[in-house]
């Protein structure tokens, strides 16, 4: 099942925000999108600007995005509330797609899409195996959700679950040769995730992220390095 981008922006209204902590929301907004796991809006505020925001979550015509305030964009985006407005075009990019046994990894923000991904399989009926890391136990999100599916967490303090790398409980697990892994986080775990898939002659598939202008492939600024791959067009998505 596939997705064609929209040619424009879709005016959607904001039914809710879930707080996760401080500086993290998650906009639900009634949306006519059909996307995949894994792919990405680009979300638009009149006179603030636009940026490029995994999908959390899609299902029974509610959409959701969640953002972390770090810029200009998602501070005016974490700050709208129930009723607000905000222009969201697409589906973009590549999806994960998962077809045997499969451990999800996300890490910080690159929680989102991994519960995308996991809801989905949930949805299908299908079991995976989730594995989460971040900073400190109030960084992580979503957490009694995914709790519900089992989930096992990684904290650098310890405050939440294992302490240390998200990574350290992968190489901990007993794996079949057709284990796929998706992983979605900040780069120095995407490069360890993809380490340990070639060292155990795994599959994997991993989210990538760079600083995406167009979403069509058309300005080449999130081409990934020496490589010609388009973030938005190829990616985010890459398979190992």
């Amino acid at each position: 099942m596939g997705s064609i981008p929209t040619a424009g922006h879709v005016a959607c209204t904001v039914l809710r925000v879930v707080e996760h902590g401080p500086d993290t929301r998650s906009l639900v907004v009634s949306a006519p999108f059909d996307a995949l796991p894994g792919q990405f809006l680009m979300a638009w505020l009149p006179g603030v600007g636009e940026k490029p925001f995994s999908i959390s979550e899609l299902h029974a015509g509610e959409l959701e995005i969640t953002v972390k305030a770090l810029g200009p964009v998602s501070r005016a985006l974490c700050a709208l509330r129930p009723g607000d407005r905000v222009g969201l075009r697409g589906p973009y990019g590549s999806a994960f797609r998962v077809e045997g046994p499969a451990v999800l990894l996300g890490g910080g923000i690159g929680i989102a899409p991994i519960r995308f991904l996991a809801r989905s399989l949930e949805r299908e009926r299908r079991t995976a195996l989730v594995l989460l890391g971040a900073r400190t136990a109030a960084e992580h999100i979503f957490i009694e959700d995914f709790l519900r599916q089992g989930a096992r967490f990684a904290t650098d303090d310890g405050s939440l679950g294992h302490r240390g790398f998200v990574t350290d409980l992968l190489l901990d697990l007993p794996l079949s040769a057709d284990t796929t892994l998706c992983a979605c986080g900040p780069e120095p775990m995407l490069r360890a995730v993809r380490r340990i898939a070639r060292d155990l002659e795994l599959p994997a598939q991993l989210s990538l992220e760079r600083v995406m202008k167009c979403g069509l492939g058309l300005c080449g600024a999130c081409c990934l390095e020496g490589s010609g791959v388009r973030c938005c067009v190829e990616g985010p998505v890459v398979s190992e």
